[in-house]
């Protein structure tokens, strides 16, 4: 006859084994292709959404990022690097991580960049929709992954959040070259658009990260 311990120990050993035949049978089910991984994560929880500390800043680029995690412990990703100032969202993509281990890796990396901390989905979508609207009025597009990367978002509702989002400078967009923005065609388009007083901008001295304000 087993001991009281034993049939414990065997119980414990049963509940893992179905827990592990249940992630098996989790991840087998997972549609193929990264596309159809993240729609399908659209309605598991919200692991986390991440949210550039002083995203108030126009000057500075905003990063978001928005993870879900399935019950199986898969992890979608969507991240997204948005400019208030100017050129809305510069650069998103949605990702698929087999383990939850991976997925820290990319969290690391943005995290390397600015400080982070948590934020409400809905005031991240709102951020990334006022973001894209006031952009497209200056004839720029969001990247065309940003598609993939709001996926991961679910059903967050900017229309749920009261959070004013602050666009441009003093009223009138406003430009801070970053490393891979071609600054001679997007003044271009701004001084046709707005004219040349019609916008404030910074102007890179040398190609090194230092810039000089218009004035």
């Amino acid at each position: 006859m087993a001991k009281p311990s034993a049939k414990r120990q065997q119980k414990k050993l049963q509940r893992k084994a179905a827990k592990r035949k249940e992630k098996q049978q989790a991840v087998a089910s997972m549609p193929k292709g990264r596309r159809a991984q993240l729609r399908a994560s659209a309605d598991w929880p919200l692991h986390e959404c991440l949210l550039t500390k002083n995203w108030k800043d126009t000057s500075e680029i905003v990063q978001i990022l928005v993870a879900r995690k399935s019950p199986a412990g898969q992890v979608a990703a969507g991240a997204f690097l948005v400019d208030l100032g100017c050129l809305g969202v510069k650069a998103a993509f949605g990702r698929f991580f087999d383990t939850e281990k991976e997925y820290k890796e990319l969290r690391k990396e943005v995290e390397s960049r600015q400080k982070m901390t948590k934020a409400d989905p809905n005031l991240a979508a709102k951020i990334i929709r006022e973001a894209i609207a006031y952009a497209k009025e200056l004839g720029f597009h969001p990247d065309p992954n940003y598609r993939d990367a709001m996926v991961v978002l679910g059903n967050a509702d900017p229309g749920a959040c009261d959070e004013p989002i602050p666009l441009g400078k003093d009223g009138k967009p406003y430009f801070v070259p970053g490393p891979d923005d071609k600054v001679q065609l997007i003044m271009a388009k701004l001084t046709r658009k707005l004219e040349p007083d019609g916008f404030h901008y910074v102007i890179p001295v040398d190609g090194d990260t230092e810039v000089l304000p218009e004035e």
